[in-house]
């Protein structure tokens, strides 16, 4: 038996009359039957000392490569080339752009980021312009790299004939590049009058290097930006800074409530704004409302403490950023708590102007004018509402509806105030062009704010046409609204899409939501066919914008209201084509969508005595944003 092979894994037979050994028996263990392992064993190892062969001339081959390299890199580059000294770099699959931990670039965090441009209130950076080199640098490691290109089937005999990249690229870390377009651009589009003096770009300058919180939500609010621009490397990561931005905030929001953060919460009500008014930029439909709500409590809570001045100016500033984003969501919001919020807001004294004396760097223009307009949209947003949601007519209802046009009442007579004219020519000519289109601004919005009372409670007209007592809503729309809506469109044609940009899309929608043709004009279909004359095929061209009747002949059976309410559609629509280009694009392409269907019905309408309002339009297509 001893020269013969046994058999480790055992008989057969043996193993069904007895399944286990004694040893696991007795221990009650199930037997695992004898396995064969193979273990590595260093015992016997002897290690063994080698040489690395080379050429003998090895040292001067490297002499003569590191200064080929670095002449290579003394050649003129462009600012897309020197965001971030580093010799290599590398792409995730989610599209970041990373560098080794050895390079000189700024790192994830913001207290080891060391961005190469350190802005500063004194050191004002370019507007968008000068920074398209960064975004084309970005731009061309996503199309080099195949990781960020979109994965198509390559034809037969292309797999060799790929071009491999370059050997030298320009070297892009996200982190830094995000944080050097907020500055560059993001800053210059997202306020309304900025500046070196302005409190968001002086806050962040200070901020950003050393608080988390703003750190990631200017990453966040920096790639929402860019999504549409760069959507293989954005895409991802924006959800991830804004993902990152919402944990920052929640534990900055701990501390301040626990009174850990006895200091002015300056961080995290900027970042809480970063993010309310940044979240459509990525989907439309997402209003930010959970930031807005976090803010409101915060500047709540401030209340009550006891501030010196110049701590004072920054928590009315803030306030003034909240008064604008309720009034944002004023449009297309459906709570009953934010309803009741803005509906509360103190009316303004009666003598006080509604020109600011010194503007607000975000919102431009003041709060007086925010809250009577956001206050005007609430209410006529509720009253629709609730006209919406019930079938039957009730006192309740009734008594709620009076109540409303009570309160619109003393809205409609706060808003008739006059804007001041522009007094004094002392002004250097930047600031007075800045003014004028304040004014312009500050007058549109008091506009449209009447705008929508008259649409929603047409009785107010009354009051001041009181020969319009028993007409009929048609020539109401005829005699009152659309004419009010062309002013509007003639006041913001005065004002550049380049200036106070973001405060623009808002108007541009209230003002189209009263362009109404009355029942004599032949409409034409289409995008640009808004009028036609009564011949078929022979449509009047508008102009740009708005302009007198006696630019262009009357064809019989035309109005002059017809033809201005042409052209104001004209406008309107083409202002927010340049809208669109200057300010992220996914707000204003909603904002274009919901004109057009708040048009069609307008159109299908005429001749009937129904009048469906542009908020029915609104929330029956749920083409809402925020606008601004």
């Amino acid at each position: 038996m001893k020269n013969r092979q046994k058999s480790r894994s055992g008989c057969r037979t043996c193993k069904l009359r007895r399944p286990g050994c004694r040893n696991c028996a007795q221990k009650g263990f199930e037997c695992p039957g004898y396995q064969q392992r193979l273990q590595w064993s260093t015992k016997h190892e002897r290690p063994k000392t080698t040489t690395a062969s080379g050429p003998a001339n090895f040292t001067q081959l490297v002499t003569a490569a590191s200064e080929s390299i670095v002449a290579q890199s003394a050649k003129p580059a462009g600012p897309a080339s020197q965001v971030v000294p580093s010799t290599s770099a590398s792409v995730t699959p989610s599209g970041n752009l990373t560098v080794p931990p050895t390079a000189s670039s700024a790192s994830a965090s913001p207290s080891s980021c060391s961005c190469s441009c350190s802005p500063t209130p004194s050191s004002f950076p370019s507007p968008l312009p000068q920074d398209e080199d960064s975004i084309a640098a970005v731009e061309h490691h996503a199309a080099m790299n195949p990781l960020v290109r979109n994965s198509e089937p390559a034809l037969p005999g292309e797999a060799d004939q790929v071009a491999e990249p370059p050997l030298s690229q320009p070297v892009v870390d996200i982190p830094t590049f995000l944080i050097e377009h907020w500055f560059k651009s993001v800053c210059t589009f997202w306020s309304a009058l900025d500046s070196p003096a302005n409190p968001y770009r002086r806050l962040t300058a200070e901020l950003w290097h050393t608080s988390t919180p703003v750190f990631d939500a200017l990453q966040a609010i920096s790639a929402a930006s860019l999504v549409e621009r760069l959507p293989h490397v954005m895409q991802e990561t924006a959800r991830s800074a804004r993902r990152k931005a919402a944990e920052a905030i929640g534990e900055e929001l701990i501390a301040f409530s626990t009174g850990s953060r006895p200091k002015f919460p300056s961080e995290l009500l900027l970042a809480l704004f970063c993010m309310s008014s940044s979240m459509c930029w990525m989907d439309a439909r997402q209003l930010g409302q959970q930031f807005v709500r976090q803010a409101r409590a915060v500047l709540k809570s401030l209340g009550g403490w006891n501030l010196d001045a110049e701590t004072q100016d920054l928590l009315d500033f803030f306030n003034g950023c909240l008064v604008y984003e309720e009034m944002l969501r004023s449009v297309v919001s459906d709570d009953d708590v934010d309803f009741d919020n803005m509906l509360s807001w103190p009316d303004p004294e009666i003598q006080r102007p509604l020109m600011p004396v010194v503007p607000h760097a975000w919102t431009g223009i003041s709060s007086d004018t925010l809250r009577l307009f956001g206050k005007a949209m609430a209410l006529c947003r509720r009253s629709r509402t609730r006209w919406r949601h019930n079938d039957g007519t009730s006192y309740q209802i009734l008594q709620r509806a009076m109540e409303d046009i009570e309160m619109a009442t003393r809205i409609e007579n706060l808003l008739s105030a006059d804007v001041p004219q522009l007094a004094g020519s002392d002004h250097p000519p930047q600031t007075t062009s800045q003014l004028r289109d304040l004014q312009y601004v500050t007058e549109a919005y008091r506009l449209c704010g009447l705008l929508q009372l008259y649409q929603t409670f047409p009785d107010l007209t009354t009051k001041r046409a009181p020969d319009l007592k028993d007409a009929d809503g048609s020539v109401v729309w005829q005699t009152w609204v659309s004419p009010l809506a062309i002013q509007v469109a003639d006041v913001l044609g005065k004002v550049p899409s380049e200036s106070l940009s973001r405060i623009q899309p808002l108007l541009c929608l209230c003002a189209g939501s009263g362009l109404r043709f009355d029942s004599k004009v032949p409409l034409g279909r289409g995008h640009h066919n808004y009028l036609l004359s009564s011949e078929p095929g022979t449509p009047i061209t508008p102009s740009a914008g708005p302009v007198e009747t006696g630019c262009y002949p009357l064809n019989p059976g035309i109005s002059e209201t017809a033809i201005k309410t042409s052209q104001a559609r004209h406008f309107v629509m083409d202002r927010l084509d340049q809208l669109e280009l200057i300010l992220p694009p996914k707000p204003i392409d909603v904002a274009k969508q919901l004109l057009r269907a708040v048009w069609s019905v307008y159109d299908d309408e005429i001749g009937l005595t129904r009048r469906t309002h542009w908020l029915d339009v609104m929330s029956n297509t749920g083409l809402h944003s925020i606008f601004g």
